[in-house]
């Protein structure tokens, strides 16, 4: 962070492009922040280690339900991608699925 004419130059702290903010518009990180932060940073380190099969071993399915099983799962890589519109098209066909085969 460095102040040049009256603006603030910020920078990420693991380094990147740099922005310019007024100083008024400035404020310190709240926890929710920091929370933010370290998710982002722990999730970018699961993708990278699965892309380069470092990672932890795959999940199994649990013995309950296996098409709950692969909907989440379609769920969280549509959310990884960033795929909006697949993540809300599998919540759907979960709460489908749900009263389907699971309601009482």
């Amino acid at each position: 962070m460095a102040v040049v004419g009256g603006r603030v130059l910020l920078r990420a702290p693991g380094g990147g492009r740099e922005w310019e903010a007024l100083p008024g518009d400035l404020r310190p990180a709240d926890t929710g922040d920091a929370l933010r932060a370290r998710v982002a940073d722990v999730n970018e380190r699961s993708r990278r280690e699965a892309a380069l099969g470092t990672g932890p071993v795959p999940v199994t399915p649990p013995a309950r339900c296996r098409v709950c099983w692969e909907i989440k799962q379609g769920r969280y890589r549509a959310v990884d991608v960033g795929d909006r519109d697949e993540a809300a098209r599998l919540a759907t066909a979960m709460g489908r699925h749900q009263r389907e085969a699971h309601s009482e």
